[in-house]
């Protein structure tokens, strides 16, 4: 994939969302300059500290640029989202806002692995989920759900703690 198309794969996804639009072509940028070794460090490191600044403070989305993102990422309302940076997130995921997703900390100081989300994800807002959990591909978390447990390809989750309110049929 060329530069370009690298920066820009999630622009046409967020189309309704200036902001969801700046916020990833910085992320893909961010990435960039971290996996390049074409990038001078002190370079990149500098551009990373920028898009921090930018889509933390100024924005408000906590996106680690270590994270890994399939294309098409899409934002709905980014505010508040905090996303640990060993999460795995799959192609074309809808995040909606104030969605927390990240590891758990053991009672002896160790952190947890940090959930895996599969292609065509749809998270409702407030959605919160911790630890080392998976979600299947085409799942779907209902708004303000607590999710502590993997999800199945398919499936509907809600509530805190999140349940399955339907599994989709084996394939």
């Amino acid at each position: 994939m060329g530069w370009k198309a690298e920066l820009t794969q999630d622009w046409e996804i967020n189309r309704e969302s200036t902001k969801s639009q700046v916020i990833l072509v910085a992320f893909r940028a961010a990435q960039r300059c971290l996996d390049d070794p074409k990038v001078p460090r002190p370079l990149a490191k500098a551009y990373v500290l920028f898009y921090k600044v930018l889509t933390t403070w100024v924005l408000g989305v906590e996106l680690p640029p270590e994270t890994e993102v399939g294309p098409q990422l899409r934002l709905i309302h980014p505010q508040g989202i905090v996303v640990n940076g060993q999460t795995k997130i799959g192609a074309r995921v809808i995040l909606r806002a104030s969605t927390t997703i990240g590891n758990v900390m053991g009672s002896d100081g160790v952190a947890s692995a940090s959930p895996v989300i599969g292609d065509d994800v749809e998270l409702g807002a407030n959605v919160v989920m911790v630890g080392p959990l998976h979600i299947g591909d085409g799942a779907r978390i209902g708004a303000g759900a607590v999710v502590v447990k993997d999800v199945p390809p398919g499936g509907v989750a809600v509530g805190n703690p999140a349940r399955l309110l339907n599994e989709a049929a084996p394939a």
